[in-house]
C-alpha cells in the first residue's frame, strides 16, 4: 500500500469516529508508528475530493448515529476488596498522599495501591472501578479505555484486562513523581 492510499484509508475510517475516538486512535497510532515524532507536531491534512463533495450532516443525524454506535459498559464493584486493611494505608489515605492530577494518573494510583499495597494478585477493571468509587473520584466514561491510555503512556501493562500490571515507569510515577512538585 502506498502512502497516499494509506492516508486515504485512514481519513475514511477516522471520519466515522467522534472527536474523542479520533484523538485516541491518533494517539495510539503516533505511539505505535510515530517514528520519534512528537505528539504535538503539526499535522497537515489535505482534504480529499470525496469529503469536499459530501453534504454536511445535520445535528439530528449525527446524534442518532452516535447513539446507535455506543454501547453501555456496566462495571460492577468488587465487594470482596478491603480498601481499608488493618496495618496498611487505606485507599483514601493513599490517594490523598499521592494527589494525582489526571484521570490516567488516578488509574495508575489505583492499580499500584491494589497490586503493591494490598497485594491483589490480578488487578481487574472492576477492582479499579471499586477503588474510584471508594475514594470518591468521578469514574471515567470508558474506564477500560482510560486504563489502556495509561498503558500507552507506559505506566500500566493492560494487555490482559483481567490482570493489569504496573510497569517500571508506573512505579516511578507513584514512588518519585507523585505528588506533583510545586514549580
Amino acid at each position: 500500500m502506498d502512502e497516499i492510499k494509506a492516508m486515504q484509508t485512514l481519513a475514511t475510517e477516522l471520519e466515522k469516529l467522534d472527536d474523542d475516538a479520533k484523538a485516541r486512535v491518533l494517539s495510539w497510532a503516533n505511539a505505535k508508528f510515530g517514528c520519534g515524532m512528537a505528539a504535538s507536531q503539526p499535522t497537515f491534512v489535505t482534504p480529499t475530493p470525496e469529503k469536499a463533495a459530501k453534504p454536511a450532516a445535520s445535528p439530528k443525524t449525527k446524534s442518532k448515529g452516535k447513539a446507535t454506535k455506543k454501547t453501555k459498559s456496566i462495571i460492577a464493584m468488587n465487594k470482596a476488596l478491603n480498601l481499608s486493611p488493618s496495618g496498611k494505608k487505606s485507599a483514601i489515605q493513599f490517594q490523598s498522599e499521592k494527589a494525582p492530577t489526571s484521570v490516567m494518573q488516578k488509574c495508575v494510583v489505583a492499580a499500584y495501591y491494589l497490586r503493591e499495597i494490598i497485594e491483589v494478585d490480578a488487578v481487574t477493571v472492576s477492582d479499579v472501578f471499586t477503588f474510584f468509587k471508594t475514594v470518591g473520584w468521578k469514574v471515567p466514561t470508558d474506564l477500560k479505555n482510560t486504563l489502556q491510555q495509561a498503558g500507552t503512556k507506559g505506566w500500566l501493562d493492560t494487555a490482559d484486562g483481567e490482570d493489569i500490571k504496573i510497569t517500571s515507569m508506573g512505579d516511578n510515577l507513584i514512588e518519585h513523581d507523585l505528588p506533583p512538585k510545586a514549580a
